[in-house]
């Protein structure tokens, strides 16, 4: 993590982009709009990548998906947090498991929540020093 902090936080002072030393929901709706759309454009760049078996777009659409996303995580100011907000996720998804240890899933291969799941528990870590 400290890697891609360090490599997009070049990116956005070299190209006068904001980002924030301490996690904020207070963006300009102009930014958090674009940010949004730059994230479905790579998404959409990595389906289609799929769509063509080619290893390489879709390494490409990968790799852009996750400059795109760290970025945003640093215009938040949560490059310090976002390990810990993943590991209380990760917490929380184990709590889907069924009663007898095994995912419960939609057709479509979704995992649904069973009666063991608890929601992950974010404000705290957010608002630790």
């Amino acid at each position: 993590m400290e890697e891609l902090t360090s490599i997009l936080t070049e990116f956005h002072t070299a190209f006068g982009i904001p980002h924030k030393p301490a996690p904020t929901a207070d963006l300009p709706e102009a930014e958090y709009r674009l940010r949004h759309e730059l994230m479905r454009e790579e998404n959409d760049e990595y389906l289609e990548g799929c769509e063509k078996g080619d290893l390489v777009a879709i390494a490409d659409g990968l790799g852009d998906q996750l400059y795109v996303l760290f970025g945003t995580i640093i215009a938040h100011g949560m490059q310090d947090k976002i390990m810990e907000v993943v590991r209380e996720i990760h917490r929380s998804n184990m709590s889907k498991l069924g009663p007898d240890g095994k995912p419960i899933r939609r057709e479509d291969g979704k995992v649904l929540k069973s009666d063991q799941y608890f929601r992950p528990n974010i404000r705290p870590i957010l608002e630790s020093k």
